[in-house]
Parts: structure tokens; sequence; C-alpha cells
């Protein structure tokens, strides 16, 4: 093979962006490029043929990584700064006896990989301001009442939101606090801002706080290469919507007070803190008292937040809503899925009737299912998957077996749905059961009515049954 000559593999080297030098076993720099020369702020000719230590020894500057590979024989990286610079140094031993050291000049790249980071934040941003500007833009026509309760809300809310004072939304799941929320920070001085909304049910505890305050790069196996700011980061300038606070572990409680106290956060994995200019809504369907009383909750977290306590009422304490909310529901499934739907003056009384145990959410589930399963243009009592209104569901006249109290009364609620609907595809809508069950269940209640005379069988009535 031939060999190359000794001015093509220098060629070679000068043509690198990347320094190289190398030290020949006797310890001495035989080869080296153009831009380690520049690096060095010499001439190649002062340089080859001598000693690193002697180098040294006259004051000049070598990459510290060589001198450590020389003496421990071992490879050696370090990323350092000179002169304005980031370097990147390593230096290895080779077979032979030979060294090999290199630099390279990462300040570009370092900038970018700051710039893709900044650039990652901001998407991060906007995806979450959007999506909160998209909750609050949804939420609008969802905030309609009637009620002289709601009223009252809604005008707090007016007032509070004008100001950056703490909210905390106390009321039972789906009366609506996500959307009260999203209202008081449209009607704040923060609208433009991000809004931003974490559910701390609906994250595991070891997610929960990387979730709100982010981590630097490396901070747990799985974190990105880059880092991730948390939610709270993320909504600086805005509004931070903390959902369901109750549910938050006690250990994170002591983080978040200090970010309610002085507005700062620290990242997983940080030492220096971040100043955040945030305004917090919180809210939550527990009872915080209690749980402070039981020592689930942070005393000083709850005064904290309860600095403008705002109680939504259930929706069966304000029937005159029900109304305004099914109605609005109905315009907004029938314009999204392109049908026409009424519904019935009887309908909407027995909707009033209702004790709505789900709120608001659950009318607005039932309206929706009803726009897009029914057949017919209007809606009617016997379309409704609610029971009959009036005076208790069961009435136990003895104690019997369970399972044997339970298989009477399926029976007997079969058996006043057939007699009132007539066939067993009403009857299986009206009860929530599949159409085959429910003709096989007309039939055995039919069987029973023909071979079992009155007073047999457990003394288990159904409420409509006569």
């Amino acid at each position: 093979m031939a060999q190359v000559p000794g001015e093509t593999v220098q060629a070679l080297l000068d043509g690198l962006s990347e320094g190289v030098l190398a030290v020949d076993p006797a310890g001495e720099i035989r080869l080296l490029n153009g831009a380690m020369a520049q690096l060095l702020g010499a001439a190649r000719e002062e340089l080859l043929s001598r000693r690193p230590a002697e180098l040294e020894a006259r004051g000049m500057w070598l990459p510290p990584v060589l001198r450590r590979c020389l003496e421990s024989g071992q490879r050696q990286a370090l990323v350092l700064e000179r002169s304005g610079r980031r370097l990147a140094l390593t230096a290895a031993p080779l077979p032979l006896g030979w060294v090999v050291a290199t630099a390279r000049d990462i300040t570009e790249l370092d900038r970018l990989e700051r710039q893709v980071e900044r650039m990652t934040q901001e998407r991060e941003r906007f995806h979450h301001e959007l999506a909160g500007l998209r909750s609050a833009q949804a939420g609008r026509p969802e905030v309609v009442s009637s009620s002289l309760a709601m009223q009252r809300v809604l005008e707090l809310i007016r007032r509070v939101a004008q100001v950056d004072s703490t909210v905390l939304l106390l009321g039972e799941s789906g009366v609506g606090k996500g959307v009260l929320a999203a209202e008081i920070h449209r009607q704040s001085r923060r609208a433009a801002a991000p809004f931003v909304r974490i559910d701390c049910a609906a994250l595991p505890e070891s997610l929960l706080e990387s979730e709100l305050f982010g981590y630097l790069p490396g901070s747990f196996t799985g974190a990105r290469r880059e880092g991730k700011p948390g939610l709270i980061e993320q909504a600086n300038g805005g509004t931070l919507f903390i959902d369901e606070i109750g549910d938050v572990p006690l250990g994170l409680q002591v983080k978040l007070l200090h970010v309610i106290q002085e507005r700062r956060i620290t990242r997983v994995g940080a030492v220096t803190p971040t100043p955040v200019d945030i305004r917090i809504v919180a809210a939550t369907h527990r009872d915080l008292e209690a749980l402070v009383a039981e020592g689930r909750f942070r005393a000083d977290l709850y005064y904290r937040l309860n600095v403008v306590p705002v109680t939504i009422p259930p929706l069966r304490e304000r029937p005159e809503d029900i109304p305004v909310l099914a109605r609005a529901f109905l315009d907004r499934f029938c314009a999204r899925y392109r049908v026409e739907r009424t519904i019935s003056p009887e309908a909407m009384a027995r909707l009033m009737a209702h004790h709505w145990p789900g709120n608001v959410r659950e009318l607005e589930n039932l309206m929706e299912r009803l726009v897009v399963t029914l057949e017919e243009r209007e809606i009617r009592p016997d379309h409704l998957p609610l029971p009959a209104p009036g005076g208790p569901p069961v009435q136990v006249r003895e104690i019997v077996p369970l399972k044997e109290a339970v298989a009477a009364l399926e029976l007997e609620l079969v058996g006043e749905a057939y007699k009132r609907y007539g066939s067993s595809v009403k009857v299986s809508r009206v009860l929530g059961i599949h159409q085959t069950t429910a003709a096989r269940k007309i039939r055995e209640w039919k069987a029973r009515r023909g071979g079992v005379t009155d007073g047999a069988g457990p003394r288990v009535q159904g409420a409509g049954s006569g």
C-alpha cells in the first residue's frame, strides 16, 4: 500500500475546522493543524518537536485534557470557555504510544441549542395559550343563567376579574368551575396572555411536580434532553387555573405555597428560582376545611388560597337555570352536528324535576346524547333516560336477601316501563339496557304476573307500581 506523503496529511488536517494536535511516543508534538495553532496563538514552527510540559512552562496555554491524558494514559474530555468561546476538548491515547488531542468550537452549536429550546418553550406556551383562549371562547355560551343565585356568582366574578387576588372556586363536580375560571381570565387585564389549566386529579403524583414546575435536562430518567418548562412557568403573564387542588399531595403543597407567596418557581433539578407573574385561580369539590382538620391539607396553603372564595350552587338548587342551559346546549349541539331538535314542554318539566347529581355536566352530556341518537325532531319525556319524578324510587316493606330483592325490583321496573311505553325498544331506551335484555325480562314479568298470586315473593315494590 502506498504511503501518504506528509504534505498530504498536513493538508488534510489543515482542511478541518476542528483543531488537532498529536504527540508521539517520545512525548513531542509531531502533528498540528492550523485550527489548533490559531487556538494556541502560536506559529506551527514554534510548537512542533516541543514537549507540552515545556510549552506550558513558558506560559503557553494548552488544552488541559492533553496533560491529563499523558499522565493517566486514559481518554479525557472537557467543555470550557476561552476567550469568549465554548470549546469541547478531548484527548485520547492511540496505538503505538501516540496521543491525539482535539478542540472543537461549540459556541455556535450552543447558541443554536439554546435557540431551539427557546422556540420549544415558546411553542408550548403558545399551545397552552391557544388552548386557554379556545377554552374561554367555548365557555362563553355556557355562562348563562336566570337564577338569582348564579347572577350573584357572576357579579362577584365580574368584580374579582379586575384584580389579581387569588380566587378559590368551590362546588360539586360538574357545576362549571372550569368555565367560570376561564370567564375570570377572559374578563381580566390578562385576557391576551396564557390561560393554563392543570387538573391535579388527572395526573399521577410522580408526574405532578414536573408538570407544574418543569425540569432541567437530565433531572430524571425519561426527561427531555433539553428540559421542559412547567405549566406555572408557561402561564407567565396570564392565569394559572389549578383544578382539583384538594388532590395535591402534602409534599407538593409546600412548594405550591411558596409559589403563591413569592411568585417564584424552581424547576426540578435547579437551584436558582425563576420569577413568574401569574394570577392563580384554584378549584375543588372537596371540603378543604375538613381536609385541614384531618391533616391532609396544609392550613397555611388553605388560607393563601381562600382570599376570594366563590361557591357555585349545584344545579338542583337553581332549577330556573335548567331551561336556559338545556336550550343553550341544544342549540350548540344542533349547530355542531347540523341537525334540528326541539324540546317539548313536558320534557322540559321532566328535566326541571330531575335531581341532577352530575350537575351542569350531566345536563350537557344528556343534551348531546339526545341530539345525536334521536331520530325524532322533538324531544319528549319518553326520550329522557331519567327516573319518574315524585316519591322515593323504591319502597321496602320487609328485609329479604339482596339478590332476591334486586331480581324482583328489576322485573317490577321492566313491567312498569312496559305498561307505560308498550314496546321493548322504548323500555330498553328508558332503562338503559339492551333491547334483547328488555324483551327477555318483559317475558319473565308477564309469566310471573300470570302464575303468582298477590302477596307471594319478596315484598320490594317499585315506586311506580300499584
